[in-house]
């Protein structure tokens, strides 16, 4: 009979026996990566719309109340003068 540590070893991986040679190992990988993404997905799919929907909401709000600045205001002192110049 073997012992618990020993089947333990053999279950994850650690020690090579029947439990290592069953099963494809690429297969399993596959397939967990594939039930991952799809139950990730269905998990996370919902919170991740409301939370985006919301971000969006916010920034358009925000792009509202926002002032305009207009391109040739951009870069000038109250003087007329460049604001990298100095007088």
């Amino acid at each position: 009979m073997i012992s618990r540590v020993e089947w333990f070893q053999r279950v994850v991986g650690l020690k090579g026996g029947r439990f290592r040679r069953t099963g494809i190992t690429g297969g399993n990988i596959v397939l967990g990566t594939v039930l991952g993404i799809l139950s990730g997905k269905y998990i996370f799919e919902e919170p991740l719309q409301h939370y985006w929907a919301e971000k969006h909401a916010a920034d358009a709000a925000l792009r509202e109340t926002a002032p305009v600045i207009s391109p040739s205001a951009v870069g000038t002192n109250n003087d007329g003068g460049s604001a990298n110049s100095k007088q």
